[in-house]
Parts: structure tokens; sequence; C-alpha cells
């Protein structure tokens, strides 16, 4: 093989060698990129989550609250209602 043919071969392995490297590096960078905003995302659910168990966590305790006997009493005589013994 002549010595011009094995250098266009070498020349023609090296750029498509560096090519490939620019290609696979450009669809690395893209990747990372992605899972970046995923996990960007993923934060503010997380965050948003946090957010509703506190309100769940409140609500239960109001629910608590209204529902127990000395609050149902207590709206029961504002809206009137009277126990036989207070008579």
């Amino acid at each position: 093989m002549p010595a011009s043919k094995m250098k266009n071969i070498i020349v023609a392995s090296v750029v498509t060698g560096i090519l490939l490297l620019f290609i696979l590096l450009s669809v690395m960078v893209f990747q990372m990129i992605s899972i970046k905003n995923e996990r960007r995302k993923i934060d503010a659910l997380e965050a948003q989550i946090a957010v509703l168990e506190q309100e769940i966590a409140q609500t239960e305790d109001q629910i608590v609250h209204w529902t127990g006997d000395f609050k149902i009493e207590e709206r029961a005589r504002e809206l009137g209602w009277i126990y036989e013994t207070d008579k």
C-alpha cells in the first residue's frame, strides 16, 4: 500500500474518531442538562408536596377542633337549641 493511501486512511480514521467523540460529548452534555432540569422539577414538586402535607395537617387539626363535643354544643346553643335540662 502506498504511503499516501495509508496517510489518507489514517486521516479519515482520525477525523471519524473526532466526529464520533464530538457527537458523544454533545449527547452527554444534552443529557446532563436534561437531568438537571428534571431535578429542578422534582425539587419544586417536593416543595409543593411539603406545603400540601402541612395544609392537610392543619385541616385535620381544625376538623378535630370543630367536631369536638364542646364546639358542637356551642354551635347548637347559638342556633337556639337547648337541652331538656336547661329549662
